[in-house]
């Protein structure tokens, strides 16, 4: 009687093991999901906060500290201020609505709120110099929030009005759960696998066999929370294959190959060189030959053509390739690519692997499977936070150094030049005629021209010298330690390369430049007061008809 019962509690063996597998992968996912998604919205907030305030800075710059603007609200011509507002939506398409507000703000230049979903960015409107500003009107821009954050490439999340607390008063919601459908799928899918396998196992398992099975579902905890703990590329497939070959009745070595682009390398290797058989690089061809039979013999291995002779010769100095007596290939497949293959060797016997260790090392293939997903995933979400965090600091159409990070680096040089006692001159450079290039011919032919001009000014700029895009058609630049001939020079090259005419398919365009200069120590010893005065000194040159004008020039009407 009790024999009886213990058999019919085997039956319940399969279904136990495909449950515990199944609870496995579920929390792997939910965990991991739940810490990538907290810390990446946290990040998140944080850069995306600051992009906004340089989108308003670059509004602001291009529309709102402009001598037109600050008139035609000062004398209530809000029609033609009208026309002024549908250019700047062209610009920026992401604003919906921009209107004028008889009221005042008690802020600088702008202010950024938010409602119902929108954000609100409040404008004082200046003159060019900033001197003055209209006092009883402001402009509102409403800005659709989930454009820019589907500008800055943001997937994960949207703007919802009953979301959680993100930025600006702004809510969001994730679009998918941290344990989506594909993950609950993928994990039922293995787990109904590993249900199958053993089911069809049953009728000829014994005791031993049992412990085999004990001993793979260990195994998978053991991966699971090594990879929990952050883990994850060539150590992860190194430690993947160390416990099938534990696992796999008659593994004593192996191997993981993995496709990069069009070639499939070594990753993973037990009981051979790894550093010699990466150089190895099989083909497509090659390799799908490889794993059309999946339990290979000694003469299998001997008589199999790789095609390539410097690789036969690795394979028999590094892979032990005359001493396999039998072989088993499993691959993994994501879709209809092979994406990954198992190699396990033995070198005693030629009947090793039969269709147990098969469907053992298959459950071993279909959970790296998933742990390749998983990877692709968190490598995607890194990949969109090196972005974040590269257009934290440049200016994403010409990828020179946006404001912010000019703004930061610039104090820096200037404690630097106060310790030192060095003069750092500051450029604040205005193309001319680049207006007509986007009236005319567009905004994208505009774009590729300021791409041209900006790696122009990268080559004529010296390696300790800083340019940086402040915003539309205007660049700031710093020159360490550079005196009056240094500066003169720098000029005359920065001239030469801006009007020298830009190419581009059929046509060709030609633009100039206004520049002003002020000097550190000279003229101020504060970042923000060097730039204000090279600014003013650009618009006296710009008005009197000059290339380029100092600060000292402006104060003494020169």
């Amino acid at each position: 009687m009790i024999r009886e019962w213990g058999e019919g509690m085997s039956k319940f063996i399969p279904f136990l093991v495909a449950f515990l597998v199944f609870a496995v992968l579920v929390t792997i996912f939910y965990l991991s999901a739940k810490s990538h998604f907290k810390s990446y919205v946290q990040e998140l907030g944080v850069l995306f906060a600051e992009s906004v305030k340089d989108y308003a800075n670059c509004v602001s710059l291009s529309y709102f500290q402009w001598s037109k603007m600050y008139e035609l609200l000062s004398e209530d011509s809000l029609e033609e201020a009208s026309i002024l507002f549908e250019e700047l939506k062209s610009y920026f398409p992401e604003i919906e609505e921009v209107k004028v507000l008889n009221e005042s703000g008690d802020f600088d230049y702008f202010k950024i709120d938010s409602k119902n979903g929108k954000l609100h960015l409040y404008f004082k409107v200046y003159n060019d110099d900033l001197s003055d500003f209209v006092s009883d009107k402001l402009v509102l821009a409403v800005v659709d929030a989930q454009k820019l954050l589907d500008k800055f490439g943001v997937t994960h999340i949207r703007i919802s009005p009953t979301g959680k607390e993100f930025v600006y008063g702004l809510r969001y919601e994730l679009r998918k759960s941290a344990l989506d459908s594909f993950s609950i799928f993928s994990s039922a899918v293995i787990a109904l696998g590993t249900f199958l396998a053993l089911q069809s196992a049953r009728l000829r398992v014994n005791l031993s066999r049992e412990r085999k099975f004990r001993k793979l579902h260990e195994a998978l905890t053991q991966i699971s929370e090594y990879y929990l703990k952050g883990q994850n590329g060539e150590k992860l497939y190194q430690l993947i294959l160390e416990k099938a070959i534990e696992v796999v009745p008659n593994a004593q070595a192996g191997s993981v190959l993995l496709k990069k682009q069009d070639k499939h390398v070594y990753v993973a290797a037990v009981g051979y060189d790894l550093g010699e058989l990466s150089k190895i690089e099989y083909p497509e061809s090659v390799q799908k030959k490889w794993l059309e039979k999946p339990i290979k013999k000694k003469s299998d291995m001997v008589n199999f053509n790789r095609e390539d002779e410097k690789t036969l010769e690795i394979l028999k100095k590094h892979g032990r390739v005359e001493e396999i007596m039998c072989s088993l290939v499993v691959p993994v497949q994501i879709g209809n690519e092979i994406v990954l293959s198992f190699n396990l060797e033995n070198f005693e016997r030629e009947d090793a692997f039969d269709e147990e260790s098969l469907q053992i090392a298959k459950l071993f293939a279909n959970y790296v499977g998933m742990v390749f997903l998983k990877i692709k995933q968190d490598e995607r979400i890194m990949q969109q936070q090196k972005m974040m965090e590269y257009l934290y600091k440049h200016d994403p159409l010409t990828g020179l150094m946006n404001r912010r990070a000019f703004e930061e680096y610039g104090e820096k040089l200037l404690s630097l030049a106060k310790r030192e006692r060095k003069k750092v001159a500051v450029l604040f450079l205005d193309l001319r005629w680049f207006k007509n290039v986007n009236d005319k011919y567009g905004h994208e032919t505009g774009d590729l021209v300021l791409n041209v001009l900006s790696s122009r000014f990268e080559k004529v700029f010296r390696e300790s010298d800083v340019i940086s895009r402040f915003g539309g058609d205007e660049f700031v630049a710093l020159l360490y330690d550079c005196d009056e001939n240094n500066l003169s020079q720098l000029l005359n090259r920065v001239f030469q390369i801006v009007e020298e005419p830009i190419q581009l398919d059929d046509k060709s365009f030609q633009v100039g430049v206004n520049v002003g200069v002020a000097i550190y120590p000279d003229d101020a010893q504060e970042l923000d007061q060097l730039i204000r005065l090279a600014d003013m000194a650009m618009y006296y040159a710009k008005k009197k008809g000059l290339k380029y004008a100092t600060a000292s020039e402006v104060e003494t009407g020169i």
